[in-house]
């Protein structure tokens, strides 16, 4: 008999997961400077220290699927930020470097865990394909709510003398929050393959080359908005002789639109259908790069930024919800599948990208990101080719 479940507090969960996993992610640029100044390193060597950060949000992604199906969800939500609300206290009592490298692993992890059922979460409260696609677009808000909230914030405790402990005192505060939210509430069974003779059928149900397209897609989603964010302020700073807090305006624009779009897509997919807006995002996001990364108009560069921020804001949670589409009773195998394949953007680009700058210069840098858009408009279209999700939901209607 299915556990009932407080839809609500479920919801909130499930934002609070992505609000957090946004927070870590987004801030790494503003908080390499202070870590740098605190331990009196190059700022390279502690970038190459938040790679464990990306290590710790990869591994746990990739094995959630099995993760789900042996323990509670809600008992893997409240051990992962337990262990990182005692992280973010060792920090404070043990501010060392040591301890910083096995600290931003943990919470990265933790991010990875939440990110993973969080998602589930939202995919398996929600059997309406309008409304899980509406609800995975309005949960991604949560994610750039945070990148813009929380750089504001720290960049104005950063300016007042604040030190870098600052951002662990904030993740350790959204850590207690998931504790205590979690705390007496009941988690959604995780639905189990049956192995029986007469359903062997669900059991055995195929995913489709569709899925395999639309992990490459997240993959190249991920990989670009990385990178586009990475160097775009020193491409604006070289090529138009922009100052740092000029050019950190255009990348606040990008998360502020994208923000914005992702509160107003959540109805737009109510009425659209998902394929549709997927297709219609990504070519008109491919030209709003292609023109942000060649023009001489610093106008016209402001506007593709908010034009690219825009049509990405329901980008991620648009391909996660499409590719859950694609079967009728979707696992968390296939969930942490497609998380999977997107996070190794978060695992590889800084050190490709960094490659590419070093081999090819900044153009070339930046220009990767474009690339990789053109991959994932490719992707896209051709898993609208293969999409079994049109012809599932149309059987499910008819009954």
């Amino acid at each position: 008999m299915e556990t009932v479940y407080n839809r609500r507090r479920i919801n909130v969960i499930s934002w609070l997961s992505y609000f957090f996993t946004g927070g870590l992610v987004s801030t790494l640029g503003i908080v390499i400077g202070p870590v740098a100044t605190a331990f009196n390193k190059d700022p390279g060597f502690i970038g190459q220290m938040f790679s464990l950060m990306n290590i710790g949000l990869f591994l746990p992604i990739m094995v959630s699927g099995i993760l789900m199906r042996k323990f509670d969800l809600g008992k893997q939500l409240m051990t992962g930020s337990f262990i990182s609300v005692l992280v973010c206290i060792a920090l404070f009592i043990v501010p060392s470097i040591t301890l910083f490298g096995v600290g931003v692993f943990l919470i990265g992890a933790t991010a990875g865990l939440m990110m993973s059922i969080g998602s589930y979460l939202v995919v398996r409260i929600n059997d309406d394909p309008k409304k899980r696609s509406a609800n995975l677009i309005f949960t991604d808000f949560f994610f750039a709510l945070s990148g813009m909230t929380l750089s504001l914030v720290l960049g104005f405790l950063f300016k007042h003398g604040a030190s870098w402990l600052a951002m662990y005192g904030i993740m350790g505060v959204l850590a207690l929050m998931m504790i205590l939210l979690c705390a007496g509430q009941k988690f959604p069974t995780v639905v189990q393959p049956v192995k029986t003779e007469k359903n062997s059928n669900v059991a055995q149900e195929k995913w489709g080359i569709a899925v395999f397209f639309l992990c490459i897609a997240l993959f190249a989603f991920v990989f670009t908005e990385l990178v586009f964010t990475l160097w775009m302020p020193s491409w604006l700073h070289e090529h138009f002789g922009m100052e740092t807090d000029r050019a950190a305006i255009y990348i606040t624009t990008y998360w502020m639109v994208k923000a914005i779009g992702l509160f107003l897509n959540q109805f737009t997919v109510r009425f659209v259908k998902l394929r549709t807006f997927l297709l219609v995002s990504v070519v008109v996001g491919m030209a709003s790069l292609s023109v942000l990364t060649t023009s001489n108009s610093e106008l016209l560069v402001l506007i593709a930024v908010g034009l690219f921020g825009f049509c990405n804001s329901g980008m991620f949670s648009g391909l996660m919800s499409y590719g859950s589409l694609q079967v009728k009773n979707s696992p968390p195998t296939l969930t942490s599948a497609l998380l999977t394949t997107s996070s190794v953007g978060t695992l590889i680009f800084a050190s490709f990208s960094s490659f590419i700058y070093n081999k090819y210069g900044l153009f070339w840098a930046l220009n990767i990101a474009t690339i990789s858009y053109a991959l994932l408009v490719l992707m896209v279209i051709f898993a609208s080719l293969k999409s079994k999700a049109e012809k599932i939901n149309h059987e499910v209607s008819a009954h």
